[in-house]
């Protein structure tokens, strides 16, 4: 009797853990352009940082998604790196008065701000891009098709449609 149990017990295990995993649900983005920045909004949940939406965009598994966010992701890097530049020339100005012109000065700080306003520029149009598919991706109507067999051996199609109300 406890073979028995031990029996279905390890095949009762070993069913499960080749099973397939469930399928997270995904929902769709909902951006809120304000004054001041922008808002997302992912299962009733509001969202200031659009790095907080790195899960539900990858876990959409969508190779465009993925190229877009990443490549926000790394233009947001960059731009935090150059913005350390003019604060390490200002800080060097300050201990430093006589050595930095004041012209060398402006330009340094005017050039990375124009080069993070681009970058800023670029990596939201990548955002938006990536977005905009995973939107696309986790909405689309599936058609499907099924082939199952009854208990007499006679083969069933069946033409499923998913459309997400």
């Amino acid at each position: 009797m406890k073979t028995k149990i031990l029996i279905g017990f390890l095949m009762f295990v070993g069913f499960k853990t080749f099973a397939q995993e469930d399928k997270r649900t995904l929902y769709p983005i909902a951006v809120k352009r304000q004054l001041f920045g922008v808002k997302f909004i992912y299962d009733r949940q509001i969202i200031d940082n659009a790095s907080a939406l790195q899960i539900p965009l990858l876990q959409a598994r969508d190779s465009k998604v993925n190229v877009e966010f990443l490549t926000y992701k790394q233009q947001q890097r960059l731009v935090k790196l150059i913005n350390i530049v003019p604060a390490g020339l200002s800080l060097y100005t300050i201990f430093n008065r006589d050595k930095v012109s004041s012209g060398f000065y402006w330009s340094t700080v005017g050039s990375t701000l124009l080069i993070s306003s681009y970058l800023n520029v670029k990596s939201n149009i990548h955002l938006s891009k990536a977005i905009n598919r995973y939107n696309e991706v986790i909405s689309s109507n599936q058609i499907g098709l099924n082939i199952q067999t009854t208990p007499e051996h006679q083969a069933v199609v069946g033409i499923g449609l998913r459309h997400n109300f």
